[in-house]
């Protein structure tokens, strides 16, 4: 098969596989989306259904109290009508044996107790005027007074033809209580006269009590908030008069029609809200309220409401389950159909690994034909100048000895040309110490570790302080300035830097220097900054390689390998180093090192801190 033809197989199969891998992804999108879309309406639906249940129990309730207020109020009606209907037709006998005033009272009284035929629950009927009051009782006692009792004395003044008193004893058992209620009439003579009677109220209570509900009450309320009647009956209502005036069931019936209707408050003798249905008797100025509690109302929607929950629980997990079993299905049809892009993508990652070895291969040989060119050039032209020198001077000493001219020779020619000897040898030692440590610099196997740049560079120039006592140099190094590189070339590095910026001050007065980082876009940025000799920036294009000098050796010593070493580090680490100088303003050195990790917190720590003196 030809190279084309192979390649045009390959484009074919790698589309085949982009097809194969992309269909499960859609299939699997598709399988979560739909799980998604059913779950999210099956409990939207849920929560509706929930909602509409819990409006039909309330309103199933609402139904049911106004029926039990409807069925108090036609009922309490009868009675009253009753009541007052045994009052009027007491007095109307009254009215044909003369009136109140002309009628004995022992009559009266007899024939108020004539109609004491109506239920248990009329403790009493009486008949009164401003100036007389004759009452029979049940238990056939009979009171008659000069002028009405202080509970009927509202009646007198109130223009309104039926009266509905306060609750007070009950004139046959003194533990339980009674109120009265009163119709205004007019004798023959124009005269005003009030028939009435007494009603228990414990006696209603028992009238009343086959139609209590669970959880809830019966109640009838006067107009003016006195609680009259209430099923189950609180415990304090025997204790004295009840008025419900404040609480919020009285002041919300009040701006109810006047027929009445539906409300939710606090109840004056039980916790929680509840709902009341409110009747009104307008005729006698009274209300009738049938009421619950709403959390019993909602008991039923509270368990039905669980059961769904545990329901749709239940069929949720089933479905999320089914959902991740055919993805595992469809992962499983996934794999199955991508062994082939799998190959290929081996393939590729086999061919770039490849490439990737070659690139750093030719970078390798690259680097490798640097310092070989680098090392030669030193041979060549660094270590000739002072093999030249000591050769010259011992071929002359060797001269003198032939000519037997050594014994005649001045000992301090003798002296300088070893001198010079010394010297030369010396220089070429430190040119070969040099190129050893280039050579190690760029050939030694990184270190990983944590540094404290900060620390290290103090250290640094603690040492150049004891190797040079008299040179005062004011130092700064900012805190906190930490990488993991390899502590052994971060010494070399800043140690060159330091030893150099130590070197060029010690011919300035005030002498500083500075070791510190800034933030930039490419990360961070450290800088060594001295204020030395400083240099031309026009000479500086071959300042990184190895021994070139911008001073001559009797102003400032070296054999120019410090900065080519720093140069090798800092590109060892992805890095890039430049300088900034002017003659008699010093210079400084800028470099980044982005192959050592910095911590990002420690770094802002050290953009936001101050500098260390050292």
């Amino acid at each position: 098969m030809t190279e084309g033809n192979w390649q045009r197989v390959a484009g074919r199969t790698h589309q085949r596989g982009f097809i194969d891998g992309a269909l499960p992804m859609l299939v699997k999108r598709a399988v979560v989306a739909q799980a998604v879309l059913i779950l999210v309406a099956l409990w939207s639906y849920a929560t509706w259904r929930v909602y509409s249940d819990k409006a039909e129990t309330l309103e199933s309730a609402r139904h049911e109290l106004r029926a039990l207020a409807a069925g108090m109020y036609v009922h309490l009606q009868a009675v009253l009508n009753d009541s007052l209907g045994a009052a009027r037709t007491a007095a109307q006998n009254i009215e044909a044996n003369g009136g109140i005033h002309a009628t004995p009272p022992e009559t009266a009284a007899e024939l108020l107790a004539r109609e004491l035929s109506v239920g248990e629950y009329v403790r009493a009927l009486f008949v009164m005027t401003p100036n007389r009051f004759v009452a029979a009782v049940r238990n056939r006692d009979v009171q008659m007074l000069e002028a009405p009792p202080a509970w009927l004395q509202a009646a007198i003044a109130d223009k309104r033809s039926v009266f509905i008193g306060n609750t007070i004893e009950d004139p046959i058992q003194s533990d339980q209580r009674a109120f009265p209620i009163a119709v205004r009439t007019i004798d023959r003579s124009g005269a005003t006269v009030w028939a009435g009677a007494l009603l228990g109220v414990d006696a209603l209570d028992q009238l009343y009590e086959t139609m209590a509900i669970r959880d809830g009450a019966l109640s009838v309320t006067s107009t003016s908030g006195d609680l009259l009647l209430r099923v189950p009956m609180p415990s304090m209502a025997h204790n004295g008069r009840i008025n419900v005036s404040d609480s919020e069931v009285f002041k919300g019936a009040i701006e109810l029609a006047a027929e009445g209707g539906f409300l939710e408050a606090p109840s004056p003798f039980a916790n929680g809200t509840w709902i009341y249905a409110i009747r009104r008797l307008n005729d006698y100025r009274l209300a009738v309220s049938a009421s619950r509690e709403k959390e019993a109302v909602l008991q039923s929607w509270h368990d039905r409401t669980r059961g769904l929950t545990v329901v749709l629980v239940g069929i949720s997990v089933l479905f999320i389950g089914l959902s991740v079993l055919l993805r595992h299905f469809i992962n499983r049809l996934e794999r199955a159909n991508t062994n082939l892009g799998q190959l290929n993508a081996e393939l590729e990652s086999r061919v770039a690994a490849r490439t990737n070895e070659l690139q750093e291969a030719n970078h390798q040989l690259a680097l490798t034909n640097e310092e070989l060119e680098a090392f030669t050039a030193s041979a060549s032209h660094d270590l000739r100048s002072p093999l030249g020198t000591i050769a010259g001077q011992a071929g002359l000493l060797r001269d003198d000895l032939l000519r037997d001219d050594l014994a005649r020779a001045k000992p301090d020619v003798i002296a300088q040309r070893i001198d010079r000897i010394q010297s030369n040898v010396t220089r070429s030692s430190e040119i070969i110490d040099g190129l050893l440590s280039l050579a190690r610099v760029s050939r030694q196997e990184l270190l990983n570790e944590r540094v404290d740049i900060s620390a290290l560079a103090r250290t640094l120039v603690e040492d150049l302080r004891q190797q040079y006592p008299k040179h005062r140099v004011d130092c700064s190094v900012e805190s906190n300035l930490v990488v993991n590189a390899d502590p052994r070339l971060m010494k070399i590095l800043f140690g060159n830097l330091l030893g150099n910026a130590w070197k060029y001050t010690s011919r300035t007065h005030n002498a500083r220097v500075e070791v510190s980082c800034t933030q930039a876009t490419g990360g961070v940025v450290f800088s060594v900054r001295d204020n030395g000799a400083g240099f031309d920036m026009s000479r500086s294009q071959r300042l990184f390689e190895p021994f070139q000098r911008l001073h001559s050796t009797a102003d400032f010593p070296g054999v120019g390998i410090g900065l080519a070493i720093v140069a090798r580090i800092v590109r060892r680490y992805g890095g890039k180093i430049t300088v900034d100088s002017e003659p008699g303003r010093g210079a400084i050195f800028r470099f980044t090192l982005p192959a050592a990790v910095v911590s990002s917190r420690e770094v802002v720590t050290a953009m936001t801190s101050h500098d260390g003196r050292c």
